[in-house]
């Protein structure tokens, strides 16, 4: 069973995220979501008051609580209207939203983690879209990054944006593999060439790793690395850009959230976080 959690805190961003998932189990078999949200309080704010001199009761919580559970079994519903035959499980954590993700992450077996990305007007700001990116680099299992302007379509092509550099290190084959084992797509390897040349020999290393999925190759110069990839994926009508945020990888740069936002909004696809 292909088991995608999907956190959420009733932002439009998330709800997005959401119902993206809701078509993307549509199309695959024996599929589970599980819908998560997050409600933290700390102790010290049950025990002392805010500057306006608040303090959290037990019964707010419970209040809280309440509301908080009633907003995801409304969000269920919304996306079994999408596919009413969708399995999806609702779950209200009292931890952190990091923490809870992790924390369900290792009781379970998660094959993604599906995140919307925010928008630029602020009435779309989400708490979790703005986290994205911190919780790839925690999450130990790969992250989708679904833009506002992504609307769910079969995937059939992938973009892995690859600069060709340490690829022993950057490119995890298995993770690879497991993603394109489930979708009969279509993988197209890109090099966004900046200015820097081609090391061939670690062109010939990834030739050699990617054999089995048969991929074809594309060199493409632009100034702008986001702007190169997010025009390349538009040209070749992609419904999937791999990205790999690891240590020697261009796409580093990622975990730095300025950038992953210009990506992510730029971007008219999902965009995939890769780890091994």
């Amino acid at each position: 069973m292909s088991t995608y959690l999907v956190p959420v805190d009733f932002s439009k961003t998330a709800d997005h995220a959401a119902k993206y998932a809701a078509r993307l189990s549509f199309a695959m078999t024996n599929s589970k979501i599980i819908l998560l949200n997050a409600y933290y309080v700390s102790e010290y704010e049950s025990i002392l008051p805010t500057p306006d001199l608040i303090v959290t009761t037990d019964a707010q919580i419970a209040d809280e609580v309440t509301r908080r559970l009633e907003a995801l079994e409304k969000l269920k519903s919304k996306m079994l209207e999408i596919n009413p035959m969708a399995e999806i499980e609702v779950a209200l954590s009292r931890e952190t939203l990091l923490r809870s993700i992790i924390d369900r992450v290792n009781r379970e077996e998660i094959e993604v983690i599906i995140i919307g990305s925010n928008g630029k007007k602020a009435k779309d700001e989400s708490d979790i879209g703005s986290n994205a990116i911190k919780i790839s680099k925690s999450s130990p299992v790969p992250v989708l990054v679904v833009p506002p302007k992504a609307d769910y379509q079969s995937i059939r092509k992938a973009i892995l944006a690859c600069d060709f550099k340490k690829v022993k290190e950057v490119i995890p084959v298995h993770a690879l593999k497991n993603i394109l084992s489930k979708h009969a797509l279509t993988l197209l390897v890109l090099n966004i060439n900046s200015g820097h040349a081609v090391n061939q020999q670690e062109e010939q290393i990834l030739h050699e790793m990617l054999k089995d999925f048969l991929p074809s190759y594309h060199y493409v110069d632009h100034p702008d690395t986001i702007k190169g990839i997010v025009k390349f994926a538009k040209n070749e009508e992609a419904q999937l850009i791999i990205a790999l945020p690891k240590k020697y990888s261009f796409f580093e740069r990622l975990l730095h959230e300025s950038v992953s936002q210009r990506l992510t909004i730029k971007s008219h696809v999902p965009v995939l976080l890769l780890k091994d």
